[in-house]
C-alpha cells in the first residue's frame, strides 16, 4: 500500500511539473505615481492614513499593492524617508490589451505611526517611472515633524 501511495505521488508531481501550460503567465510592474495626500506637517504620537493616486500603464494591468521602503537620509540622520512604489499585475500571455476600463486611481496606506522624537523630516519618495536611462525618478515631497513655523506673505499668495 505504500508503494501504491508513493508511486501516485511521483506520478503527480511529474505530471504538475509539465511545461506545455498555456495558463496565465503572472508578472509584475510599476505604475506611475500622481499624488499624494500628505499634511501640512506631522505631529508626534499620531498616526495617519495617506492616500495615494496612481496611473495604470493600460486597462491589462491591476492594482498589486504598495512596495513601501523605509530608512534614514544619509546626508542627514534627521530625516527619515519613505520610498512608494504602486505595484501592478499583468497576464504577460496577452501580447495586445484590449480591454477598456479607468486608469486613475488611488489606494490607501493607513496607520502611519508618527512615534520617535529622532526626526524632524519625513521625505516621501514617490516613484512616477524611469528616465532614458532606467534610473528610477520621483516625487519627492518634505513633511516636518511639529507645527511649521509662521510663514511668509510669498508663501501665502493665492495666484
Amino acid at each position: 500500500m505504500k508503494r501504491i501511495a508513493l508511486l501516485m505521488i511521483l506520478v503527480l508531481s511529474l505530471y504538475s511539473c509539465e511545461t506545455d501550460d498555456d495558463g496565465p503567465n503572472l508578472n509584475f510592474a510599476i505604475a506611475e505615481i500622481t499624488g499624494t495626500d500628505l499634511p501640512e506637517y506631522f505631529e508626534i504620537g499620531e498616526s495617519y492614513d495617506l492616500e495615494v493616486a496612481y496611473e495604470l500603464p493600460n486597462a491589462c494591468h491591476k492594482f498589486s499593492n504598495f512596495s513601501v521602503n523605509q530608512y534614514i537620509a544619509e546626508e542627514t540622520d534627521s530625516t527619515f524617508v519613505i520610498e512608494i512604489a504602486a505595484l501592478t499585475s499583468y497576464d504577460a500571455n496577452i501580447t495586445d490589451c484590449t480591454e477598456e476600463g479607468e486608469l486613475t486611481d488611488s489606494r490607501t496606506i493607513t496607520d502611519l505611526r508618527i512615534s520617535s522624537e529622532d526626526y524632524n523630516n519625513y521625505q516621501f519618495k514617490l516613484l512616477t517611472g524611469e528616465d532614458e536611462d532606467g534610473e528610477a525618478e520621483f516625487l519627492i515631497i518634505d513633511v516636518p515633524v511639529g507645527e511649521p513655523g509662521p510663514t511668509t506673505p510669498q508663501e501665502n499668495t493665492n495666484t
